[in-house]
């Protein structure tokens, strides 16, 4: 890997209002918020095709599938992560989880998807997960955005139409999720951003 592909950009992005609660570290969000059920924060930044975050109708959200040697393999997800505690914020978080796994770099975080979300992992950690819509700058070529998959972590990506999610195929890719609660999440952000398109 190329020292381009293993140092992460400066994520200098704009961040939605809604995201104030989350633009601390994460071990700073726990810290003041003691009585949440969970210990852990992850994130899921939700792209749409269009270049805001604020997609037209019709536009696709890119889902990734898992790698066949991770833990849930060849399910899917958008992409996304846990808050590393040297993160400058849980929007940093979802920039750097992003990077890592698309090479895409976030030019807007926000705004929040569906709220925190509890959960158990399979190691049995408690975590509450944040979605964010998120849009993209760099990362593009010829005005499409060029994905480019950390295959340690995922195999697959497909662009994705509401009616594709709801149906669970994409094309000939069936579009199994790792959890219920990420399909969902997944619709709620075709709401969320059909809000924000509609205010804007």
């Amino acid at each position: 890997m190329s020292e381009e592909e293993t140092n992460p950009p400066s994520f200098t992005f704009k961040p939605h209002p809604s995201t104030h609660p989350f633009s601390v570290p994460s071990t700073t969000y726990l810290l003041t918020n003691p009585t949440l059920p969970y210990t852990h924060i992850a994130t899921s930044a939700l792209v749409f095709s269009s270049p805001s975050p604020t997609q037209p109708p019709g536009s696709r959200i890119l889902l990734l599938q898992r790698a066949a040697t991770d833990t849930l393999p060849h399910l899917w997800e958008p992409p996304g992560g846990a808050c590393d505690p040297t993160d400058l914020s849980i929007l940093h978080s979802a920039a750097r989880e992003l990077w890592e796994e698309t090479g895409l770099v976030a030019t807007e975080v926000g705004p929040v998807v569906g709220g925190v979300v509890g959960f158990v992992s399979a190691s049995g950690k408690r975590i509450g997960r944040v979605g964010f819509l998120v849009g993209i700058g760099a990362g593009r070529e010829r005005g499409e955005m060029k994905v480019k998959l950390n295959p340690r972590e995922h195999q697959k990506f497909v662009w994705a139409t509401r009616e594709e999610v709801e149906r669970g195929r994409c094309g000939d890719v069936v579009l199994e999720f790792t959890k219920d609660e990420v399909r969902n999440l997944v619709l709620e952000a075709f709401d969320v951003g059909g809000r924000e398109s509609e205010s804007g």
